[in-house]
């Protein structure tokens, strides 16, 4: 597995983390260029949790070291974790965002939305081979959320339950829907948001990649990125434990390297029975070069 202090091969600029016994906190330190009207900065952190024996979570945050590619692919953050026996869930998300990565910067010509919906395809249909191609692989799957900064454009791509919330003022926003079997009875009105989350079903997925080769995944639009938003991403063994009102409340309150350990602290301290892992990407003043 990749650490943090290594790059990607034939990507941007890359941290990734995840897949290890070890909590991680990585910043990428601030990314503009002077044509853009604010700068990036992202903090990564996974931990294993208290039960598990391995981690299935990966997570990664690509930057152009480019100026013209960075304002035509902005930057991409990508959240998956994996399920599958053995080692398999580890492969599944591992492969989601490294294929993500590769993908959506391969072709610079084509709208950043579609390149995105084109690399989740491309994600998918590359879990869905492998596992096909290996008995001891067989049955993996992961959920894969996808976020781009690119100019004015905030874009995203979801198949799962991990999420992407949009933090301003103290409050966050979930932008994604959970495509779990609780989700949607709580969307049907056969539970409320609060049963939902503690439902039995709350982890049985409806959608993930590598769970079926013919999967489309939309790309979607939110408001231009503000300084002084925060957006993260993080899979449900933060969520489940934390709710966006705390995690508003914490990333206002500390600096992002700082509010990933505390949450990951108090996910921990509540349950601790899943992998915990996530990305605060925070928006600031553009860089001065």
């Amino acid at each position: 597995m990749t650490t943090p202090e290594q790059s990607l091969q034939q990507l941007p600029s890359a941290i990734r983390v995840g897949g290890t016994g070890d909590e991680r906190v990585a910043a990428s330190g601030p990314c503009g260029v002077s044509t853009m009207d604010y700068g990036v900065e992202a903090h990564l952190a996974s931990n294993i949790g208290r039960i598990r024996s391995s981690n299935q979570d990966s997570l990664a945050f690509f930057s152009p070291a480019e100026a013209r590619q960075w304002q035509r692919r902005g930057v991409l953050v990508v959240m998956a974790d994996g399920m599958g026996g053995h080692n398999a869930g580890e492969v599944a998300s591992s492969m989601a965002v490294e294929t993500l990565g590769q993908s959506y910067f391969a072709n610079g010509e084509v709208d950043p939305g579609n390149a995105l919906s084109n690399a989740m395809h491309d994600a998918n249909l590359a879990i869905a081979h492998a596992a096909a191609a290996d008995s001891a692989l067989a049955g993996m799957g992961t959920t894969a959320t996808a976020l781009i900064l690119v100019g004015s454009r905030v874009l995203f791509a979801h198949v799962g339950d991990s999420r992407v919330y949009r933090c301003r003022g103290g409050r966050c926003r979930q932008l994604t829907v959970d495509h779990t079997v609780a989700a949607e009875m709580a969307r049907n009105g056969l539970l409320s948001t609060e049963q939902a989350r503690h439902h039995p079903a709350r982890n049985i997925l409806l959608l993930s990649l590598g769970s079926e080769k013919t999967l489309r995944v939309a790309t979607q639009a939110d408001a231009p990125p503000v300084i002084g938003d925060s957006f993260v991403l993080c899979s449900d063994g933060l969520w489940e434990s934390v709710d966006a009102a705390e995690i508003g409340r914490v990333v206002a309150r500390l600096d992002a390297a700082a509010a990933c350990r505390r949450l990951i602290e108090l996910a921990l301290a509540r349950d601790g029975s899943d992998n915990v892992s996530l990305a605060i990407i925070s928006i600031g003043p553009p860089v001065q070069s």
